[in-house]
C-alpha cells in the first residue's frame, strides 16, 4: 500500500500520463538516440581549464530551462564567490528570459546561443531550408531583418500574446519575389515574428561576436567530453539505483571518479613538464 501511495503521489506531481512502478520518481525523456525512455536529467558544470566537475545534479525535469540558476549556486557553494573575470558558456536548452535576467542581475558574463544561432553553428539547416526564419539575419542597429535575397523586412507592429510583446517584421516586396513560392507560398508575404526583448537581443548580439563564438566552441570541449568520459571510459551508460535521492548519490560518486582521474592526470602532466624543464 505504501508503494501504491508513492506511485499515486508521483503521478499527481507530474504532467505526464504514466510513470514507472519500479522507479516512480523517474520521468519520460527524449535521449540522445531520439528515444523516449524513463530517465533522470543529469546536469554538469565543468571548469574549462582543468576539466573538473564543479557541480552536478539529477533532476526530474525533462528540459534544462530551470537548471542554470541551481547549477551556478551549487558551483558557488563548491568553490566560493565566482571570480570577476569568469565566463559562463551554456547551451541553448538554458535559453530563457529568467536565466538571462539572472545573469544580468548578478553581473555574470554568460554566453547562451538562441535556437537560430545554434542552427547557424551546425551549418546543416541552412542548406536544407534556405528560406527558413533561421536564415533571416537580424540587424540590431536598425531593428530590421534581412532575407536571404538581401531584402529588408522592417518593423511593422507589436501585439501581445500571453503577456509577451510580439514584434512583427515584413515587406510587400515578397509579392514580386522570384522565390516567393519556395519561401512563403503563393500570393503571401514572409512575416518574421520576434518575441525578443532587450535582454534576448543583447545576448544574440553578444553571441555573434568573435568572443561569443569562441565561448560557444569552448562549451563543447568542456562539458561534452566529461559526458563522453563517464559513458565510454567509466562505462556508466545508465544509473544502477532507483529514486531521485539514491540516483543523486550515485551521480556524486560518478563525478568524484571523474575528478580523481582528472586530478591525477593534471598532476602527471605537471610532473612530466617539471622533469623536462629540469633536464
Amino acid at each position: 500500500m505504501k508503494k501504491l501511495d508513492k506511485v499515486e503521489n508521483e503521478l499527481k506531481k507530474t504532467k505526464q500520463k504514466t510513470i514507472s512502478l519500479t522507479d516512480p520518481e523517474s520521468r519520460w525523456m527524449m535521449n540522445k538516440k531520439n528515444r523516449i525512455e524513463l530517465s533522470y536529467n543529469m546536469q554538469l558544470t565543468v571548469d574549462y581549464d582543468s576539466g573538473i566537475i564543479l557541480a552536478n545534479t539529477v533532476t526530474q525535469e525533462p528540459t534544462d530551462h530551470y537548471q542554470l540558476i541551481p547549477q551556478i549556486e551549487q558551483t558557488i557553494e563548491t568553490i566560493g564567490p565566482l571570480p570577476d573575470d569568469i565566463t559562463l558558456s551554456v547551451n541553448n536548452g538554458y535559453y530563457t528570459k529568467t536565466n538571462l535576467q539572472y545573469l544580468e542581475d548578478n553581473e555574470l558574463d554568460g554566453y547562451i546561443p538562441n535556437r537560430k544561432q545554434v542552427y547557424e553553428y551546425k551549418k546543416h539547416y541552412i542548406n536544407k531550408k534556405p528560406y527558413s526564419k533561421h536564415n533571416f539575419k537580424y540587424n540590431h542597429q536598425n531593428d530590421h531583418y534581412i532575407c536571404p535575397n538581401n531584402e529588408i523586412l522592417k518593423y511593422k507592429k507589436t501585439y501581445q500574446y500571453n503577456n509577451i510583446n510580439m514584434h512583427q517584421y515584413y515587406t510587400n516586396k515578397c509579392l514580386n519575389c522570384l522565390n516567393q513560392l519556395e519561401c512563403t507560398g503563393k500570393n503571401r508575404i514572409k512575416i518574421i515574428t520576434d518575441y525578443g526583448n532587450v535582454l534576448t537581443k543583447r545576448m544574440a548580439l553578444k553571441m555573434e561576436t568573435e568572443k561569443g563564438k569562441i565561448e560557444f566552441a569552448k562549451r563543447k570541449m568542456t562539458v561534452e567530453w566529461p559526458f563522453g568520459n563517464i559513458k565510454e571510459n567509466l562505462k556508466y551508460i545508465e544509473y544502477l539505483t532507483r529514486g531521485e535521492k539514491q540516483t543523486q548519490t550515485e551521480n556524486n560518486l560518478i563525478s568524484i571518479s571523474h575528478n580523481i582521474k582528472r586530478i591525477n592526470k593534471l598532476k602527471q602532466n605537471k610532473f612530466n613538464t617539471n622533469n623536462q624543464q629540469n633536464t
